[in-house]
């Protein structure tokens, strides 16, 4: 058994790394060609990380690539990777519950269509997700922002991933399952480069379990290309669910 686990450990290593150059070597092409095309490509890269209840931590480091449509219109494409780690009570293989560790990786593929005008902003994005045990996912997600003033703006956005039930469902039967939220948010200026943002989510998915969060934090962002923020997060629904609680999350990030 030990033998069999080393060696799919061994097989999932080389087909990251394998992900990781193929999502690599992309970049690099469309940058050298976008380059000579437009000269309007630019490097993104962060790092965010994201953690609480039963122990649950999610590290994500990503990189990307903006090329310039227009002045006020970009096409951003990203690689992510994620490395997800939490608890929950499994069989021991006699009916007993066992406390037992998570470990998954998940590599997320994304293109976004990005624009900003003088008080409207917005987006659209898809992503294709891939990762551990045959995970798959498709997550589409859009949103707004539009600036009442210089001190205070409004968010709105929706949100929706079809994804296998094998990242958050272990050792239960494989299904795909639909999960759709939309969230209200608000900026506030408190000085200048940093801004409080509170937020509410209304979630759904196709097992009818409905969810309510909440989160605040702020953003800080001396130069337009640097943002850091950190958030405090709270997660309930109506039904038992092992991730109901209180989360934090902080980032660096760098939008060139």
């Amino acid at each position: 058994m030990k033998d069999k686990r080393a060696t799919a450990i061994m097989k999932t290593g080389r087909g990251w790394r394998g992900a990781v150059l193929l999502a690599a070597a992309l970049m690099l092409g469309l940058m050298s060609a976008w380059s000579a095309a437009r000269g309007e490509v630019k490097p993104q890269f962060g790092l965010e990380g994201y953690g609480g209840s039963n122990k649950l931590f999610i590290l994500s480091p990503w990189v990307g690539l903006r090329i310039g449509l227009s002045s006020e219109a970009s096409l951003i494409l990203r690689y992510h990777y994620h490395n997800f780690r939490y608890d929950y009570y499994g069989s021991d293989g006699g009916g007993s519950p066992v406390l037992k560790t998570m470990k998954a990786d998940v590599s997320r593929l994304a293109g976004t269509v990005y624009f900003g005008g003088e008080r409207l902003s917005g987006y659209v994005n898809l992503s294709y997700l891939t990762g551990s045990d045959g995970y798959r996912g498709f997550l589409a997600d859009s949103g707004l922002e539009y600036k009442f003033s210089n001190q205070i703006a409004g968010l709105w956005s929706v949100y929706s991933v079809r994804e296998k039930s094998v990242l958050w469902h272990p050792e239960e039967e494989v299904r795909w399952i639909n999960t759709y939220s939309m969230r209200f948010g608000m900026k506030f200026w408190l000085v200048k480069d940093l801004a409080f943002n509170p937020n509410l989510y209304l979630m759904k998915n196709s097992e009818e379990v409905e969810g309510i969060a909440y989160s605040f934090g702020l953003v800080y962002s001396p130069k337009w290309w640097l943002a850091v923020h950190a958030y405090y997060f709270r997660y309930g629904e109506n039904a038992f669910y092992v991730f109901r609680g209180n989360y934090f999350s902080c980032g660096l990030n760098f939008y060139f």
